[in-house]
């Protein structure tokens, strides 16, 4: 009889679910192909083509708003059923409130579980799909996946280089220009015209050298001249399609500490890789928040217990995307920013649901 009971909650939360998730996805795509419009006629891309795209978008959509889509379940459906004196009924049968939440907080933790896979092993492909076909279909933009341009690498705080352009597939690049500084003036300056992977080691070709420049010590030409100060592999320079947050977790991990191995800024992305797995386990705590809620109707209603049950909730988002500002800024640090307000919204949905009626 409590398996029954358990589906029967089930049932209806899941459809909820898929309700509001395929509601607000059509109008989120809808909103998206009014912006884009344009864009599809002038180049004439293809229905299916379209179709294709938007089904990667909708990808995009389920792992930006999943927590959302939450919420909005939860609310609806257990709403309802407070409403017509369901939750009120399985009360009278000795079933207890913490008893009712428990097949919806296992799902949504579960939920939350399949959401960190789906962000790590399935959104990142084909959100570049989605990517490329925004800028090379639709934008109709020139596809060139061979080259990468004004590449800046950092070896140490007091040496780096800037490459005008790579050729991916040749390992090699163009237009080479590496500085070095002592006592916050530049010491040395190499250029070249050619810089090329070979032999696990980086070589320049054609180029020129000068120390001691505040001498006025004269260039120095050379044919070749090893370079094995620079520590960057060759898939180093290969630039990802995509913002660093749309990337799976061990991807943007890698991100980082190239990053960090040859002097880039990732404090932004270490903020995102923390939030990656705090982020989905935001389904698991709006359903702690609004099922005491929206399992107890006031006077108003059921629209009263939503609009109280989603402000809650809100706060929730909200107060998320500041902490992971303060993050970006520096102003905390990166595991705070990710993880302080799911602790904080933890303590608080733990209240409420101890405080509700049992």
């Amino acid at each position: 009889m409590i398996k029954v009971l358990d589906r029967y909650l089930l049932k209806y939360f899941v459809l909820s679910l898929i309700t509001i998730s395929l509601g607000f996805s059509i109008f989120f795509i809808a909103i998206n192909m009014v912006e884009e419009l344009r864009d599809l006629i002038d180049n004439h891309v293809p229905i299916l083509q379209v179709l294709i795209y938007y089904i990667y978008f909708a990808g995009w959509i389920t792992k930006s708003f999943l927590p959302v889509f939450v919420l909005l379940a939860a609310l609806v459906s257990i709403g309802l059923l407070a409403r017509r004196n369901e939750i009120l009924a399985m009360k009278s049968s000795g079933l207890s409130l913490y008893r009712i939440a428990a097949p919806l907080l296992i799902f949504s933790f579960l939920l939350s579980m399949v959401h960190i896979y789906y962000n790590e092993f399935i959104f990142p492909d084909s959100n570049k799909k989605r990517v490329e076909m925004k800028e090379y279909i639709i934008e109709n933009r020139s596809r060139d996946q061979s080259a990468s341009r004004n590449i800046y690498r950092q070896v140490n705080k007091d040496l780096f280089f800037i490459i005008n352009s790579y050729n991916i597939p040749k390992m090699e690049g163009n237009d080479i220009k590496i500085y070095r500084s002592e006592e916050n003036k530049l010491a040395e300056l190499i250029t070249a015209k050619k810089i090329k992977y070979t032999s696990q080691s980086w070589m320049l070709y054609d180029g020129t050298k000068r120390s001691s420049i505040d001498s006025g010590a004269p260039y120095v030409t050379f044919d070749s001249l090893p370079a094995g100060y620079i520590k960057d592999k060759p898939s180093d320079f290969e630039v990802p399609l995509g913002k660093p947050e749309d990337m799976g977790y061990k991807e943007l991990k890698h991100y980082i500490n190239l990053m960090k191995r040859t002097g880039g800024p990732y404090r932004r992305e270490l903020v995102d890789l923390k939030i990656k797995l705090a982020y989905p386990l935001s389904s698991f705590i709006v359903i702690l928040i609004c099922v005491p809620i929206a399992s107890n109707p006031k006077r108003g209603g059921i629209a009263v217990s939503f609009a109280l049950g989603s402000g809650i909730a809100m706060m929730y988002f909200v107060a998320f995307k500041i902490t992971q500002s303060l993050g970006y800024s520096e102003k905390l640090p990166p595991d705070i920013a990710a993880w302080a307000i799911n602790v904080f919204f933890l303590l608080v949905g733990i209240i409420i649901m101890w405080r509700a009626r049992k």
